[in-house]
């Protein structure tokens, strides 16, 4: 297990009373690709997720359903998927925190299905572009980009529903505060689980200033944010705003740690923040990027699918694997390069 440098308390307090300052991407001649661990073919893959103690990778097919393969071996151990192909590409795949259940999104509808078996577990209508699951499963957030939904996924009840301007990668699920959370204009609003309304089901109404909405965060001057990803205790948010910035926050007591300016070719289409806040992966024009998060240094510099498009990328929950899956077909895992100088 890896373990913070022992100066890294002491960085990050630096970080934090450095609050607001834009840090900016240093360009490393050297960064070149990681070491390839797996490359198997999936069909239609457009988003992941690792399961199952890294052991599994969920793989989203364009809005037909989703394949769980071994990150091992590639090998598809469970899948389900829709018996036709649907007439229109679909995003949003959510895994629970234990990985046990997993919601994707066709054009049509939202599925919720048992991981270990690919069992459909229930269906909702509604055509989803971003999904979150709470952190036991229970309940599902969705959007299309414009109207979402909150639901029960024991019986498919709308426990809150209305404006939830979210894009890919803008819904998430806070571990920390028990609370879905989406971008919403320059801010982040917050719907706590256990302050969902009661058995009146469609009477909460999200939004800004709607009865679901708890708290928010922001506002976000300089641009609105577009992408969220939290570490893996829950405590710090990345926030990628527009394509240039991103900030990092400690959602707890509401303020900023630290802020990256992301310089030429390091702008992304797809964020990934690894779970020990050491690493922010990007995605652009059919590279990827490994950077150091709390300087925006390049650790690796690549073209994962031989310039076919990036569609989405995510660290195993332990920071030493990156899977890419791209617009070629294929899912790949890639062993992170080491920081320098870290103690193990």
């Amino acid at each position: 297990m890896r373990r913070a440098p022992a100066s890294g308390l002491r960085v990050r307090a630096a970080f934090a009373l450095l609050a607001g300052i834009a840090w900016v991407g240093l360009s490393s001649g050297c960064a070149g690709a990681p070491k390839q661990l797996l490359d198997t073919t999936v069909d239609g893959g457009s988003e992941l997720r690792w399961l199952a103690g890294d052991s599994l990778i969920a793989v989203a097919l364009l809005g037909r359903g989703v394949a769980i393969v071994g990150a091992a071996d590639g090998e598809e151990r469970a899948a389900w998927r829709l018996p036709t192909l649907p007439p229109h590409a679909a995003h949003g795949l959510a895994a629970s925190a234990g990985g046990e259940t997993l919601a994707v999104a066709a054009d049509d509808s939202v599925h919720v299905v048992r991981a270990r078996d690919g069992i459909q577990l229930m269906s909702a209508p509604g055509g989803g572009l971003v999904l979150a699951l709470s952190g036991d499963g229970s309940e599902l957030a969705w959007s299309d980009g414009t109207f979402g939904r909150i639901l029960s996924t024991d019986d498919g009840r709308v426990l809150g529903q209305g404006s939830m301007p979210a894009g890919r990668n803008g819904l998430t699920w806070s571990a920390d505060e028990r609370a879905f959370v989406w971008t919403y204009g320059r801010q982040l609003l917050f719907v706590e689980s256990d302050r969902g309304p009661g058995h009146a089901g469609d009477s909460t109404v999200l939004g800004a200033g709607g009865g679901g909405t708890t708290r928010s965060l922001g506002p976000f001057m300089d641009a609105p944010p577009t992408q969220l990803a939290f570490s893996g205790n829950g405590r710090t948010l990345a926030v990628a705003e527009s394509t240039e910035y991103v900030s990092f926050w400690d959602t707890r007591r509401r303020h900023m740690l630290w802020r990256l300016k992301l310089s030429g070719h390091a702008r992304f289409e797809r964020m990934a923040f690894s779970a020990d806040t050491w690493y922010l992966a990007s995605a652009h024009d059919g590279r990827a990027r490994i950077l150091w998060a709390y300087t925006g240094q390049r650790v690796a510099d690549w073209s994962p699918h031989l310039g076919a498009a990036v569609r989405d990328l995510a660290f195993s929950n332990d920071g030493r694997r990156l899977a890419t899956v791209g617009a070629d077909g294929h899912l790949r895992v890639w062993a992170v390069p080491p920081a320098h100088k870290e103690r193990r």
